[in-house]
């Protein structure tokens, strides 16, 4: 559209020249000379404002002239919107922008051809591989360019998939390694809490063996469950006891442990240890225990 603009302006300066002449050859111009002036100023402003925009316009679209061809003229089309390519010959240069610099490529272009019907005999393109192309979005780059990019970043997508996977690899080993030593940490307390139990198992026979005897009882001499709440499951064999065998168990704890039945049985001794409250406390903590879990079952 702007060179046909262009064109017409130039016709028009042309014949404001014209009418110019013919009225100053008569040694009297008149007002079509005057007229032909201010027409052909006009004309020549315009003239000179096309050629601004269609070089602004060529600048926008990535666009550079290219000489060549017989008869030498120069021309120039777009590298995306398919312009006429005006140039009078069957050989040139191209200039191309590839993203960060213009580059110059020879080539065989023909009589208003469009960029994308480029006759390109000298250069070697690669496009459309990729993320975005092998020349990522440059239109395009030469071949080794685009194949030594291509596997630095294959080389590159490989490293960091193999640091993912060694990554992987050492939570996979963390993971089991807590995985182990909490089941060795279960396995120290389940030995532990079985140690603590048969120790109080063993300390119960010597206290009621030595039920009379005249030595002192304190509080630490007694032998306290080490768990309050897992007494009656453990001497009724379990979670899964039978509702007979927890009854059988229930009471023979509460023989043990109920408050009357044990500071009758250890009176003398308790009060020689001088603890009488703070064992009588105690025992009947453990009786209350004992109550609230065969209730609860």
């Amino acid at each position: 559209m702007l060179r046909r603009v262009r064109q017409l302006l130039i016709a028009c300066a042309c014949a404001c020249a014209v009418v110019m002449f013919e009225e100053t050859a008569r040694w009297r111009p008149g007002a079509w000379a005057s007229g032909a002036r201010a027409a052909l100023a006009l004309c020549g402003i315009g003239i000179a404002a096309t050629t601004v925009a269609m070089r602004y316009v060529d600048r926008v679209n990535g666009v550079h002239n290219f000489s060549g061809g017989a008869n030498g003229r120069s021309s120039a089309f777009g590298s995306t919107g398919g312009a006429d390519a005006e140039a009078g010959g069957s050989n040139g240069t191209r200039a191309t922008w590839n993203g960060s610099s213009w580059t110059s490529r020879s080539g065989s272009f023909g009589n208003n051809a469009s960029v994308g019907a480029a006759n390109e005999t000298n250069v070697d393109k690669v496009q459309g591989t990729g993320a975005f192309g092998y020349g990522g979005y440059q239109d395009e780059v030469d071949y080794d360019d685009a194949r030594a990019r291509g596997e630095r970043e294959r080389a590159e997508q490989e490293r960091w998939a193999r640091w993912e996977a060694e990554d992987e690899e050492r939570e996979n080993r963390r993971a089991s390694s807590r995985a182990e030593k909490k089941v060795e940490d279960r396995a120290k307390k389940e030995k532990s809490r079985a140690k603590r139990w048969a120790r109080y198992d063993e300390q119960w026979e010597l206290l009621e063996s030595a039920a009379s005897s005249g030595e002192p009882l304190r509080y630490d001499d007694v032998p306290w469950p080490p768990k309050m709440k897992e007494l009656l499951d453990r001497e009724s064999g379990g979670e899964n006891a039978s509702d007979r065998d927890r009854k059988l168990a229930y009471h023979r704890c509460v023989k043990r442990w109920h408050p009357d039945k044990f500071l009758s049985k250890f009176r003398a001794r308790i009060e020689l240890g001088g603890d009488a409250d703070k064992i009588a406390e105690r025992v009947g903590a453990v009786a209350k225990a004992l109550t609230l879990a065969y209730g609860a079952a």
